[in-house]
This record gives C-alpha cells, structure tokens and sequence, in this order.
C-alpha cells in the first residue's frame, strides 16, 4: 500500500547516517518537494530553519491548499483524474469525491509518520501536519498558458519549464538519421525517465513496433534495451537508452511527439511547439494529458484499448491537421511571453526569503483556519441553528398564545 511505502521511506530517511549528520549543520534555508514532505518537516523543525517548497508536480495542490491558497473543488481537479479546470456538475461530483477520499486515506498515514518522526527526532516535534502550514514560500511547477490560471497568494510564484532550453545541434549520429528522411521528417517516441520502455508488457512492445513499420516517417525511440534484444526492429527505426530531448523536441524536422504525459515533456513540447500524441501510464499523466487535449494540441490514447490503426491515426492527425501545430505554437508565445524567465523568478524569491528571515510577513491568516472556517461552514451551521431555535421557540411559546387569541375573538 502506497502509505506503508511513504512511512517505509521515512524511516529510512530518518536513519541514514548522511540525514543525521544535517542536524549538526547551519542553515539559512531548506527547500524541500512539496508532495508528501512531513518527513523532512521533523528536521527543519529540529534545525530551526525557514522552509520553501518546490511543487514539481504542477497539478498538486495539497500543500498550497495547507498555506491558506484558494484551492475549490469546483474549479481545482484532482492531479491524479482526468478532469479539467471546466467541469459539469457530475465532474464536479466526482472530482470533489475523489479529493475528499484521498484526504482520508493521508491521515492515518500522517499518524503513522508522526510517530516514526518523533522516535527518530524526539517527542517534542510539533504535530507535522500543522508544520506544513508554516511554509514561507512555494514554487510551483505551473503556469497559466499550460496548466491552469489560478489564484496564487504573495508566497506563492509559478515557474513552469524552469528547465526548459533552447535546442542544441543533436549527435552526429542522431543528425545523419533524421537527415536520411528527407523532408519527410521525423517522430520521436518517448515514456519519460519515470516509465522505463523496455519493461512494457511484450504485446505492447509489438504493437508499437508494428505501428512504426506502418509510418513513412523515420522514429527516434526512447528505449532502455539493448538493440540486440529487438530483433523485429523496422529499418526506419533508431533507439537509444537516452536521447536529447529537448534536442530532438527544437529539430526543424520533428514532426510529431509520441510520449506517457509527463509534466515535464508536456512543458517542453509547448516550449518546442511540437503537437503531441499522449498514452498516459499513471499519476498525474491522465490531467496533464487532459489539459493538453483541451488547449488543442494533442490527442490522447487509452494504453488499454489501444491498437496499432489508433495509433497511427492519431499520429497522421497531429502531423496533418494543421491545428495541432498551430495550437502548440500558440501556447509557446503565451508561455515565454513573462517578464523574467521561470529560472529568475526561482532566484529572486529564494533570496527574497533568506533577506527577510522567512518573509513571514507574506503568509496568510487562511492558512490556520479549518476547513469549516475557511469556507464559512461553522457561520451557516451557526445561522441554521439560530433559524432552527427561534422557529423552535415560536412553537413553543407564540403558537399556544396565538390560537388562544384567535379562540377569543371568535367567543
């Protein structure tokens, strides 16, 4: 079960002998992944420090949600659904379930966790749920053009595609590959550095084998195998264990993009101008892939119903319908149209925060109020139960009077 793994890292983080030999150290600051980081809150409790969260995961909201940032089920869709930003009221059911129920399953994890980190760290660390709340500032993985425009609070700054590069000439080898293609161009075929390829299920191996075969394109193929394993190889097909992504992504003959939906990758295609055919695998692929379809330049195929004609359908679609290029284009002016790069905006506030002492001034009353509190709840009960008394109290004391003043009259 995913929260024994989350409790299992802990107490392995907690032991290593490099983790405890932080607590003899000095620093100004700790910045730590913002997805599931009450671990590491024992030791910036214990160190005394400022902490910053980089959420790499643009869609995840959970942490935002604990420093008082307005996050509503109704426009906020779960990072790991395939949901929108606009959705309908069943949408809007779902989505809202689906949070809900995740947020129950992490409290007996985080009871868990809290009694790993007071074994390792001492009983005197503060519960690591309320730390989290504490958080100075947060960079998060997102930006408006390519994810979804959100209101942020002043601790808060998005840095969508802080890695993101222009291309650079590719390896000879890579370059006398593509140039074999003529005009015709090239695709490029990769799962992320999260999903391994060579461990694919052998039917879907062949299935995009068989689907390469079919295409008058040459394919550059992310795959971790040895070349010698793939005996069925077409001839218009190169692997690599590792390629250039944003090499290949810039190339002037990159026709098309297969890839699993990771963040990253959809970053860099917008950034590259690249259509994209998407086979989300798993976490926050399907919402990725979801907003991308959505902005237009992408097309999405189900890893369990697909087949080698869908495949190759999808692809001629995003190469020859022209709007898929054009819609990523687009998204490439709206995304590098800031006024500084994601990467100055990183520097500047992780400054920002050491100049001024955790910039404490910058958090938000929000973020200690409860979810009854934050959305008003305990002020409709509190109206409800006043209506209720004084309804009860009519009943009781009026009501009797009444039909007694009636019965009087008619006498």
């Amino acid at each position: 079960m995913i929260a024994n793994l989350f409790v299992f890292i802990c107490d392995a983080t907690l032991e290593d002998k490099e983790t405890l030999d932080l607590l003899g150290r000095k620093f100004d600051l700790m910045i730590l992944d913002g997805a599931f980081p009450e671990c590491a809150l024992g030791l910036v409790y214990r160190l005394g420090v400022p902490f910053m969260y980089i959420n790499t995961v643009g869609f995840y909201t959970g942490t935002m949600s604990l420093a008082g940032n307005p996050v509503p089920y109704s426009t906020t869709p779960a990072f790991y659904r395939p949901l929108t930003d606009d959705m309908n009221f069943f949408e809007r059911i779902y989505n809202t379930i689906s949070t809900l129920f995740i947020d129950l399953l992490y409290i007996p994890t985080m009871v868990c966790l809290q009694h790993m980190v007071w074994r390792h760290l001492g009983s005197d660390i503060p519960i690591v749920w309320n730390l989290n709340r504490n958080v100075s500032f947060i960079l998060q993985n997102g930006q408006a053009s390519v994810t979804y425009p959100r209101p942020l609070l002043p601790n808060v700054a998005e840095i969508a595609c802080i890695h993101c590069k222009p291309a650079a000439p590719l390896p000879k080898d890579l370059e006398d590959f593509i140039a074999g293609a003529g005009e015709s161009g090239f695709i490029y075929v990769s799962m992320g550095s999260s999903v391994k390829a060579a461990n694919m299920p052998d039917h879907l191996r062949k299935l995009l084998v068989q689907t390469f075969a079919r295409l008058p394109y040459r394919v550059l193929w992310k795959y971790e195998a040895s070349p010698a394993l793939l005996t069925d190889l077409p001839a218009n097909v190169k692997i690599g264990r590792w390629l250039p992504q944003q090499d290949i992504l810039g190339h002037r003959k990159l026709r098309a993009f297969v890839t699993h939906g990771g963040l990253l990758s959809m970053f860099e295609t917008v950034y590259h101008g690249v259509p994209v055919v998407t086979m989300p695998v798993f976490c926050d692929h399907d919402a990725n892939a979801a907003k991308a379809v959505t902005d237009g330049y992408a097309l999405q195929l189900d890893l369990e119903t697909i087949t080698s004609e869908r495949l190759v359908r999808a692809i001629h679609k995003v190469i020859h319908d022209p709007k898929y290029r054009r819609e990523a284009m687009r998204r490439q002016v709206l995304l590098k149209d800031q006024r500084s790069t994601p990467l100055e905006t990183a520097i500047y506030w992780t400054e920002y925060v050491i100049r001024h002492n955790g910039a404490y001034h910058l958090q938000s009353p929000a973020r200690n109020l409860n979810f009854l509190q934050y959305y008003c709840l305990d002020q409709v009960l509190f109206f409800l139960g006043v209506v209720y008394l004084l309804r009860a109290l009519t009943r009781l004391y009026l009501n009797p009077r009444i039909i007694q003043l009636g019965k009087e009259k008619l006498h």
